[in-house]
This record gives structure tokens, C-alpha cells and sequence, in this order.
């Protein structure tokens, strides 16, 4: 089985090509591309209201981290950020009962720990129990079409077991 370290190099290689310097046209930041609600859930970003990726809120510091730049100059800060990303949202998944389908097969892909995760990168706990409930007829998709389908069958198969324990 491929391990956690795979499965964030693969991520990172997906969502950027592995590059912690990385800033798209919708503001997500870094390898991971992440966002201001995605950091604010890993524990180095404030902000109130309107999670729009204008970087108008707070950075606390943590890791050195005090500015989207200090983020983007950072590769610690952001694998740090990442793997307490990963915790918060497997929180996520298991409160709306996406952790009860691992092991089922929807459209021929099997559904793993690892699966979820990576729909829930993509389009949050939300975008993956919709595909799950609705048994993939409803398909999210990012701003750019890529599918909450797509991630969970292209990220299965790796041991998380370390953020899902």
C-alpha cells in the first residue's frame, strides 16, 4: 500500500506540480492550494467572515507563518498545514457519515479513506457525501471541472490510517 508521504506528494503533484510557491487565479496558495477556510482550519489563519481568498484576515504565526508570503516561502509550514487539514477534515467526513461508506463501490471505484480525502480537498465533506448519497449521479466539481469522482478514484488505495486513527 502506498503510504501518507505518497499520498501528499501525489496531491501536492496535482493540485500545483509540487510547488510550494503556487498562487492560482482563485487565490489558493501553496503545493496543496489551499485556501483561507482550509488554513483557518489548520490553525494559521483568522478571519470572520467571506472565505473568498482576498488574504484580508490574520495570520497567527504558527511555523513562522505571518503572511501569504511567509506561507509560500515555507514548505514546513505547508506540509504542517496540510496534515492538520487532513485531521479537521476527516472530523468533517465522519460528522456527515462519509466514513461509513468506505468499501462500497460506486461507479466501479471502490471508496477508501484515502478516496475521501481527496473529494473533500476538492469540494469539502459536503461535495463528497452529496456524491456519496446520491450514489455518484450528483458529481461535484471545482472551478476548473475537475470531479469530486475523479479525486476519490485517483487518491484511493493510500494508508492515512495516521489522519484517520
Amino acid at each position: 500500500m502506498k503510504s501518507l508521504q505518497d499520498f501528499l506528494d501525489a496531491l501536492g503533484k496535482r493540485e500545483s506540480g509540487g510547488c510550494y510557491k503556487a498562487f492560482n487565479k482563485y487565490g489558493y496558495a501553496g503545493k496543496y492550494q489551499m485556501g483561507e477556510a482550509a488554513l483557518i482550519d489548520a490553525g494559521y489563519y483568522k478571519k470572520n467572515t467571506n472565505y473568498n481568498n482576498d488574504w484580508s484576515g490574520t495570520f497567527n504565526g504558527k511555523d513562522g507563518v505571518y503572511s501569504i508570503q511567509d506561507f509560500l516561502n515555507n514548505p514546513a509550514a505547508q506540509e504542517n498545514a496540510q496534515i492538520a487539514f487532513k485531521k479537521r477534515q476527516w472530523l468533517y467526513l465522519k460528522a456527515v457519515g462519509a466514513h461509513l461508506y468506505t468499501g462500497n463501490i460506486i461507479n466501479g471505484y471502490t471508496i477508501t479513506q484515502s478516496g475521501l480525502l481527496a473529494g473533500a480537498h476538492l469540494k469539502g465533506a459536503g461535495g463528497v457525501i452529496e456524491y456519496l448519497k446520491s450514489d455518484g449521479l450528483k458529481n461535484p466539481k471545482d472551478a476548473f471541472g475537475t470531479s469530486v469522482e475523479s479525486y476519490i478514484k485517483n487518491f484511493a488505495g493510500y494508508d492515512v490510517s495516521y489522519i484517520c486513527k
